[in-house]
């Protein structure tokens, strides 16, 4: 299958731009989001850039030991962070186990 050919969208960002430039002016009071992966890496970034705008953010987490070691001091920061719930590894769909 081939690739049609691709275009510039022009959205101003690039391969520099950080999560904070992405979300710099815009309010995301009243917002909810969810971050997998939210604790470490890129996914932190993204979290604190969500949050620093205004949402509440949850961090779903298998380990909540480390993820809550690596957001702690998080809501100093940004007003909107929410909390690491676990996440349970056995759920197959929305309302149902393995």
């Amino acid at each position: 299958m081939a690739i049609p050919d691709q275009h510039e969208i022009g959205s101003g960002f690039g391969f520099t731009s950080t999560a904070a430039e992405v979300v710099g002016g815009i309010d995301l009071t009243g917002k909810l989001a969810v971050v997998t992966g939210g604790y470490s890496g890129i996914g932190i970034e993204t979290t604190k850039a969500l949050a620093g705008a205004g949402a509440f953010v949850v961090v779903p987490a298998r380990r909540t030991g480390p993820a809550a070691a690596a957001l702690a001091g998080l809501s100093s920061v940004a007003p909107g962070w929410s909390r690491c719930p676990p996440l349970r590894t056995g759920t197959r769909r929305c309302g149902g186990t393995t």
